[in-house]
């Protein structure tokens, strides 16, 4: 039988990267796309976008017949489809992958909820007629490690609702989501994955997204950052996009998923400290763009760090909005075990590299594409 899989959220950085892992993974395969898009014509731009970035990453033969996309959404029931287009995935799809979620840290709760929580339903209704009528295989929920909130110290795959508080309505939505899909796992095959800070591609340093760790490096990179509220050894879990892509394409060719929580993370023995990526970041800022002097990065307390921000006067509410993305990854140590994502990738040749192999990678990526501004020429 074919493999037919239903990916929301396959245009993302997880979903751009994952497609031609998916289509090596099941050579017979084809890839339908759920494309929030207003008509046939923007379906086709955002198709035609997709396609030419997978194939400067991994020609493909016949790429065009196996990456498809239908428009919808995620807010509506049956997502949006129209009748024919419903039924033709419902009795041909055999694997669901739900990555599609808004990921802004700043909106009201209500409208993350929409998306994402909301999204989440709609999805799992559509699974759920799949799964009764016998043709699905697996159902693949990408969540977040973020689920975690403000709790520190260690963090294990089966832990969601532990009593903790939030950062923000991004990781109370997903956590909510992630109950929504564990209560159906008695009637949908099911794997969860949660992704760390995901970063650029090991190799290229190729990325779709300059959020998160990118957003200070920015600023590191520009003379306008010089102190973080942090201490040198705080762990960041960073993890590079093609390792990311590599554990879930093999998660979900592999039974022995069914049923279980993976964290796609660095865990306590791999994660970066602050310190380290600090170094190699003004180690290679400093030789391939210097300024008029060093850069240097001071750790202090939030106390400290906010008065120096408030004599910065009217900049430093620019500032500290754009450095919301990154405060709630240092202020916390979050150790994220992954014994059971460790356990099945035994064997499998897929092993995740440390940042200082890759590091210059990335950071040239961001340096070559002018932090995104050129990566239009290369889509």
């Amino acid at each position: 039988m074919s493999t037919r899989i239903f990916f929301t959220g396959g245009t993302g950085l997880i979903g751009s990267f994952l497609v031609p892992r998916l289509l090596r993974a099941f050579p017979d395969s084809s890839v339908t796309l759920l494309v929030h898009a207003t008509g046939t014509d923007e379906l086709e731009i955002k198709l035609k976008r997709l396609r030419s970035w997978v194939m400067m990453d991994d020609p493909l033969p016949g790429l065009s017949e196996r990456i498809k996309g239908v428009a919808g959404d995620i807010q509506r029931d049956n997502l949006g489809l129209p009748g024919n287009d419903l039924r033709k995935i419902l009795e041909e799809t055999t694997h669901v992958i739900h990555g599609a979620a808004t990921i802004r840290f700043d909106q009201p709760l209500a409208a993350a909820r929409a998306i994402n929580v909301g999204g989440t339903r709609h999805i799992l209704a559509f699974a759920k007629q799949m799964a009764l009528s016998g043709a699905l295989q697996r159902f693949m929920y990408i969540g977040t490690s973020s689920v975690s909130g403000r709790r520190g110290g260690t963090i294990y795959e089966d832990d969601l609702e532990m009593g903790q508080q939030f950062f923000n309505t991004y990781e109370q939505s997903k956590c909510e989501s992630e109950r929504i899909v564990r209560n159906s796992m008695d009637l949908v095959p099911t794997t969860i994955v949660r992704p760390s800070v995901v970063i650029g591609d090991s190799r290229t340093g190729r990325t779709t997204s300059f959020n998160v760790i990118y957003i200070p490096l920015r600023l590191f990179h520009r003379g306008l950052l010089d102190a973080l509220p942090a201490t040198p050894d705080t762990l960041l879990d960073l993890v590079p996009v093609d390792w990311v892509c590599d554990v879930i394409a093999h998660l979900l060719r592999t039974n022995a998923s069914d049923g279980k929580v993976f964290h796609i993370t660095a865990g306590p023995r791999r994660a970066v400290p602050l310190a380290e990526v600090t170094e190699a970041a003004a180690s290679y800022f400093d030789k391939h763009s210097p300024l008029h002097k060093p850069r240097l990065i001071s750790f202090v307390t939030m106390e400290e760090f906010r008065r120096r921000m408030v004599q910065r006067g009217s900049r430093a509410d620019t500032l500290l909005v754009q450095l919301d993305t990154l405060i709630p990854y240092v202020t916390v140590n979050r150790l994220f075990d992954s014994a059971a994502t460790d356990a099945i990738l035994a064997g499998s040749g897929i092993s995740l590299p440390e940042f200082r192999a890759y590091s210059d990678n990335i950071f040239r990526y961001c340096l070559e594409t002018n932090w995104g501004k050129l990566q239009d020429n290369q889509r």
